[in-house]
Parts: structure tokens; sequence; C-alpha cells
């Protein structure tokens, strides 16, 4: 893996299912149970999934989720239904949730913008209909 750093604070991987690296206000809650919302911030996000490391957390591997990130300079956050792939402890920081996106909202055109972020920080990813 290398990485690029095309802005201030925003770091760029090359991978398989590229993600930019960078901390984004996150809020997670568990569908089914538990409905207290977890906050947090990204570690990494992308078309296929995010990270983040949130003080504490329930969440389980297998659990379903509701996602909601803050990125800056869109106006309104962008909702995600997706799926917990691994949780571990992320030194004192407090516990990294890796999910896979399930679903991104398309009738706001939550995945052109993502998608549309991403090509600005150097990872080509398509636009339009997935």
């Amino acid at each position: 893996m290398s990485e690029l750093n095309r802005s201030p604070g925003v770091t760029v991987e090359r991978r398989d299912y590229p993600r930019v690296i960078a901390p984004f206000q996150v809020r997670c809650s568990i569908c089914g149970r538990n409905r207290r919302e977890i906050p947090g911030f990204t570690k990494d996000l992308g078309l296929g999934g995010l990270r983040f490391v949130a003080p504490s957390s329930n969440a389980v591997v297998g659990d379903h989720v509701a996602l909601e990130v803050t990125v800056p300079g869109f106006e309104a956050p962008l909702y995600f239904l997706g799926e917990v792939m691994r949780v571990a402890a992320a030194d004192e920081s407090g516990t990294e949730v890796a999910c896979r996106f399930d679903w991104i909202g398309s009738s706001q055109g939550y995945r052109d913008k993502l998608a549309s972020f991403l090509n600005a920080h150097g990872l080509a990813v398509p636009t339009g209909p997935a």
C-alpha cells in the first residue's frame, strides 16, 4: 500500500477498496437491540465501508448498523446501513469498529457525493448508479 497526501489532514490509501483516511464525525446505531447511539470519528471511509473509533462500543461482529457520517463541506450528513465486520481495541482511544456498507442512501445522492469527494482526493471511483 502506498499513501498520497492531497490536502492537509487527509491521507489517501491505495488498495482494492480504496478509502480516504480522515477523522469525520460518525454516529452509529445498532439495529434491533440497544438503540443507544455510539459516537466516534472515522479512521477511514470509502464506497465499500468505513472504520471508526468510539470511546466505548457494545457492537459485535454481525450486528446490523445505521451510520451517520458528517463530512466537512457537505450540507448534510451521509447515511448508510451496514454490517459490523470487525471490533478491536484501539489503544487508549477506545474501540475500533469496521463496517461494510450494505446500503448507501440514494434519494439524496449520497453515493455520488461520496464518490465525488473520494475522486477529489485522488481515488478513481465511479460516479452514477451502482
